[in-house]
């Protein structure tokens, strides 16, 4: 149990580390050694849990999918996928200088590409698991849809001060989904 806790501790400090790091440099502009130097660990710690940066960036990102994943949409909660995003936007307006440097910065395109990839292959392979006889193709299409849209609206939140209330935010977004979203639903299938 203390295992977990330590490494969760890591995990948790080079995240943070890479967030801060983004508001000083573009992400291939930071190496191994900013992140340990930044969050206080080893190389080797570092690599004993991270092939390199842009491993660390996919944990991220599966742990920010994680936020969203866990409360998909289903008959017997159908406002499940509402709440959901409203934890999604609540994450980006929290470290909303940070993801205004990596989604808006050009320089950050081979990241913020990373991201919109690893995204829609995490959320796939939830849809897969959730879709009973949905097409291969379909969920591949949706999920680049989905993530498509999802970054559109949070590139333009950000960029539009994010004036608009995270519940309304988020209500207008599943609405403008929800007529595809439920067909991953294991109740309607």
């Amino acid at each position: 149990m203390q295992e977990n806790t330590r490494t969760q501790r890591t995990y948790d400090l080079l995240l943070q580390a890479l967030t801060e790091l983004l508001t000083e440099k573009t992400f291939d502009e930071i190496r191994v050694t900013d992140l340990c130097e930044k969050a206080g660990i080893h190389r080797s710690t570092f690599y004993a849990h991270f092939e390199d940066k842009r491993h660390l960036l996919t944990f991220g990102i599966q742990e920010l999918m994680d936020i969203f994943l866990v409360a998909l949409p289903s008959a017997a909660d159908p406002d499940a996928f509402r709440r959901a995003l409203y934890r999604i936007f609540k994450y980006f307006l929290k470290n909303k200088h940070e993801y205004t440097m990596l989604f808006l910065d050009p320089r950050n395109a081979s990241a913020k590409q990373l991201f919109h990839t690893e995204f829609v292959r995490a959320f796939r392979g939830v849809l897969k698991e959730k879709a009973q006889g949905v097409p291969p193709t379909d969920l591949t299409l949706y999920s680049q849809f989905f993530t498509g849209g999802l970054f559109s609206v949070i590139t333009w939140w950000l960029e539009t001060d994010t004036s608009m209330p995270l519940d309304q935010l988020a209500e207008q977004f599943a609405s403008l989904n929800a007529a595809n979203f439920h067909l991953f639903s294991p109740e309607t299938a």
